[in-house]
């Protein structure tokens, strides 16, 4: 992950003293970065993801490209600046090449280093194939495989800012309480600067949940404070009302420490379709409703065909939901 400072004119929350940037935070350009492969482009989302190496560092580095949105504060006068040359034209429509000045063609850079199989495998296009997990399944084939392969160091930048030891400088939030505590932060891939791409992160602070599987009834304090003082925060920081959020949970997430997802109704932030997002009033709801929901209930979700944990579901015999 690298660490970017916070762009929004409200302060962040104190801290004692800023932390010491790591060698990844001073990158200061990518000339020393020798792409070895393009793992995906994605022109209607103007991301390009590459693989390589960085000079003088061993291992594999991530490098994602993307366009930054425009800006609504000054796009009047920025759009003046351009120069238009005619592709074609036809009746009233006319369609241009345009050369647009600095300030319209800012990029989002993220730097992954050292990369893992998995930094890897989720910026590749694969595909995908939908897996029916019972509480069965999930106990003999997902919970022994994330205790076995995802905790540990593929998390140690979790605790990392829960410790204050990282990223400190970027939390908009942060509540201590042992049981019901949480960390808000920007997500890395939200610009920081365009509220309508709003994307945030809530990070548990209690280190015992996994993902939705491991929420019941005695967790409900807990996902309503996150709901509700992460809302709360973000209308008071960003001026976004409670109604423009989707406020989510992956299964299967990225990382297995549980967190929530907050995007603006208008961002388009990957992972929000079906088979992937599950919306936390829904999970509040279903798990009021049986307090064993999530222990009970057969998930169904699309899995990479090349991640570690759909090999162990297709060995299992388990890979199709008929």
């Amino acid at each position: 992950r690298l660490a970017r400072p916070l762009r929004h004119p409200f302060p962040p929350c104190p801290v004692a003293s800023p932390p010491l940037l790591s060698e990844m935070a001073q990158l200061a350009s990518l000339q020393g970065f020798q792409m070895e492969r393009i793992l995906g482009s994605y022109p209607s989302k103007k991301l390009i993801a590459m693989v390589g190496t960085l000079e003088g560092k061993e291992g594999k580095a991530v490098v994602v490209l993307d366009k930054k949105a425009f800006d609504p504060d000054t796009i009047a006068s920025d759009v003046k600046q351009g120069n238009l040359d005619l592709d074609f034209e036809n009746a009233e429509y006319a369609c241009y090449n345009a050369e647009l000045p600095p300030a319209l063609n800012r990029l989002s850079c993220s730097v992954i280093h050292p990369a893992t199989e998995k930094h890897i495998a989720k910026y590749t296009k694969e595909d995908f194939q939908m897996v029916a997990e019972s509480p069965k399944s999930y106990a003999e084939v997902t919970k022994p495989y994330v205790e076995r392969e995802e905790l540990g160091k593929r998390i140690a930048w979790v605790y990392n800012i829960i410790d204050g030891e990282k990223e400190v400088e970027r939390v908009l939030f942060r509540d201590d309480d042992a049981d019901t505590g949480f960390i808000l932060l920007p997500d890395m891939k939200w610009d920081q600067e365009s509220v309508s791409s709003l994307y945030c992160l809530a990070i548990v602070t209690r280190r015992d949940l996994l993902s939705l599987r491991s929420l019941s009834a005695q967790h409900l304090p807990l996902l309503r404070n996150i709901l509700n003082k992460g809302c709360a925060e973000l209308k008071r920081r960003f001026g976004v009302e409670q109604h423009q959020l989707r406020v989510y949970l992956h299964y299967q997430p990225t990382f297995y420490h549980l967190h929530v997802h907050f995007t603006h109704q208008h961002s388009e932030a990957p992972g929000m379709e079906a088979g992937r997002a599950h919306l936390l009033p829904d999970v509040i709801d279903n798990i009021v409703l049986n307090p064993n929901y999530y222990q009970e209930k057969t998930m169904h979700f699309a899995l990479r065909t090349t991640l570690g944990l759909f090999k162990e579901f297709a060995t299992a015999g388990l890979t199709v939901a008929d």
